[in-house]
């Protein structure tokens, strides 16, 4: 599980980002509009081998009626996300106080970041074989309201009055990721050095039908 600290950590980086988000929105919700919130799902991926890229999606993510109601979407099938932010997470399983963000996406840039890619190997965060977590933050400014397909629109409840529909706005998911060592793969002179000890086994096995066909002529 994720610890604490962790969690704390990230929640303090999206209550800065959607406090410049909500500075620039105007839009105020009213009780015309149904309330709706934000989960994240950072999707699962199999294990890969160290040096391997990984695609990333964010897709299983929705925007949905906070009362429970069934009415949801995935984020990705929103056409205006400009008042979201979303944050993809690499996180150390045996260690969660070790993380880094991965990339951090926020108004337009979002769309760049609902489908990326991500690098094992030397120079990134998954720089050996082991267990690591994937997180995926995703938040919406409070009081705007985003266009929804079809024609309607959701509003977001403001985060200082919770009594809307008890949310914060701001979703933190995460799964198991696994790097396994790099197989190793023969180099090509060292190919060349087996050659020898190739071609004197293949002439034993010769011989040793020659001579198994004599015996039966």
């Amino acid at each position: 599980m994720m610890s604490a600290k962790l969690k704390n950590a990230f929640a303090k980086i999206g209550a800065a980002a959607l406090f410049g988000l909500m500075a620039t929105s105007g839009a105020q919700a009213t009780y015309g509009y149904n309330y709706f919130d934000v989960l994240a799902d950072p999707g699962s991926y199999g294990p890969v081998s160290l040096g391997d890229s990984v695609s990333l999606d964010a897709c299983g993510s929705t925007f949905h009626r906070a009362d429970g109601n069934s009415q949801s979407y995935s984020i990705c099938d929103l056409s205006n996300l400009q008042n979201f932010t979303l944050g993809w997470i690499g996180v150390d399983a045996d260690n969660t106080s070790n993380y880094q963000i991965l990339s951090w996406f926020e108004g337009s840039n979002v769309t760049n970041g609902l489908q990326t890619t991500i690098s094992t190997g030397a120079g990134t965060f998954f720089s050996q074989a082991g267990n690591y977590l994937i997180g995926l933050y995703v938040a919406v400014a409070g009081n705007v309201y985003v266009p929804l397909p079809y024609g309607s629109y959701g509003a977001t409840g403001n985060d200082t009055e919770l009594t809307y529909d008890g949310s914060t706005n701001t979703s933190l998911g995460y799964t198991n990721f696994t790097v396994n060592a790099a197989t190793s793969v023969p180099e090509p002179a060292a190919a060349l050095m087996l050659l020898p000890a190739f071609v004197l086994v293949a002439r034993r096995e010769r011989r040793r039908r020659q001579s198994a066909k004599a015996l039966t002529a």
